[in-house]
């Protein structure tokens, strides 16, 4: 199936539909069943946040109707998961960022005593920072290819 609208995780609430296209024909048993180009609907089942710290934003499509003719036809599918990337590396990042900076402040005003105290405070600071923002959330645009097992 190929999206024909853009769906943002940011937006998404789960129920919502969204119109997609046949991308191949569906053949069974050398019979077409849906020619390509038919016009079907996504469901979305189900929504789940990036976390502040990991975790990755997730949406779960379901394909719910086709389209053949005049013909809306229900279809029950197995749920596609679309991920975006998680935060967990960004969160390590800005971590070793912050105890690295944190340390090295800390050795030039306290010396290893302080350089010790200054990493510790850097790292709590780059993980405070991490823990304001949520990760990057799921995006999949108009055109995107999905495949669906129907039953």
């Amino acid at each position: 199936m190929r999206t024909v609208e853009a769906i943002d995780s940011k937006q998404a609430e789960a129920g919502q539909s969204y119109r997609c296209t046949v991308e191949s024909p569906v053949v069974v048993d050398g019979q077409p069943l849906v020619s390509r180009g038919a016009d079907c609907v996504l469901r979305i089942a189900e929504t789940k946040e990036a976390g502040r710290l990991t975790g990755n934003a997730e949406l779960k499509l379901e394909l719910v109707a086709v389209r053949e003719g005049k013909e809306l036809v229900d279809v029950s599918s197995d749920p596609a998961a679309v991920a975006g990337s998680g935060k967990g590396k960004a969160t390590v990042t800005k971590a070793g960022i912050g105890a690295a900076a944190g340390a090295g402040l800390g050795a030039i005003f306290g010396g290893r005593r302080g350089a010790a105290i200054g990493a510790g405070a850097g790292t709590g600071a780059g993980v405070a920072t991490a823990a304001l923002t949520r990760g990057p959330q799921v995006k999949v645009a108009p055109e995107t290819v999905l495949t669906f097992v129907t039953h």
